[in-house]
C-alpha cells in the first residue's frame, strides 16, 4: 500500500499544482499514441516484408473518419495517475484512500475518452483493379484525396494501401484485355 505524508499547509498548494500538471501531461501524451498508417507511413514490422502489388484506377472517393483502436492504455494510465493525484487530497488517512479511489475512477474514464478521441481523417477509395476489373474499397488516412481517374499501385502487404504511380498528366499504359 502506498502511504503519503500529510503535506503542511504551505506546501499543499504546490504539491496539488504539481500533481495536476503531471496529470495534464500524462493525458496529453496519450493523444500521441494513435498510429495513422497511410500511403507514406509504415510500421517497423512492415519493414522487409514483401507485398503483392497490382495496378488500379481510382473510381471514386469519399471522406471518412478513422477511429483509433481502443487498447485500454488510456484507461490504465489515467486510472493510475488519478489514483496518485486523488490520494494527495484529504486530511485523514481514510480520506486519502477515498480520494485515491475516486481519482482512479475519474482518471480511467478521462484516459479512455482521450484514447477514443484520437480520430484521423482520411478517404475511402473505390479502386478498379486493372488486371481483374473488380472493384475494391481501400480506406486510408490521407491529407488530400487521390483524384478520380488516377492510376494507383495497390499494395497488399501487412496493410492494404494505394499510392499514385503516374505523374499528373501522364497517360497510363492501356489496360490488359478482359479475362476469358
Amino acid at each position: 500500500m502506498i502511504q503519503f505524508k500529510t503535506a503542511s499547509s504551505k506546501t499543499a498548494p504546490v504539491r496539488a499544482a504539481t500533481m495536476i500538471a503531471l496529470s495534464a501531461l500524462t493525458a496529453l501524451s496519450l493523444t500521441a499514441c494513435a498510429e495513422a498508417p497511410g500511403q507514406g507511413r509504415y510500421s517497423a514490422y512492415e519493414s522487409g516484408v514483401a507485398a503483392h502489388v497490382e495496378e488500379g484506377e481510382v473510381v471514386s472517393f469519399r471522406p471518412v473518419a478513422i477511429s483509433a483502436d481502443n487498447s485500454g492504455t488510456g484507461a490504465v494510465v489515467g486510472g493510475v495517475t488519478g489514483a496518485v493525484v486523488g490520494s494527495q487530497f484529504g486530511g485523514r488517512r481514510r480520506d486519502h484512500a477515498t480520494f485515491g479511489i475516486a481519482g482512479a475512477l475519474a482518471g480511467a474514464v478521462l484516459g479512455n475518452a482521450i484514447e477514443k478521441g484520437n480520430e484521423a481523417r482520411g478517404y475511402a477509395y473505390t479502386v478498379r483493379v486493372r488486371r481483374t476489373h473488380e472493384l475494391v474499397e481501400i480506406v486510408q488516412p490521407d491529407a488530400s484525396p487521390i483524384p478520380n481517374g488516377s492510376a494507383v499501385s495497390i499494395s497488399y502487404g501487412a496493410r492494404v494501401r494505394i499510392a499514385p504511380i503516374y505523374a499528373p498528366g501522364a497517360s497510363p499504359p492501356p489496360p490488359p484485355p478482359p479475362p476469358r
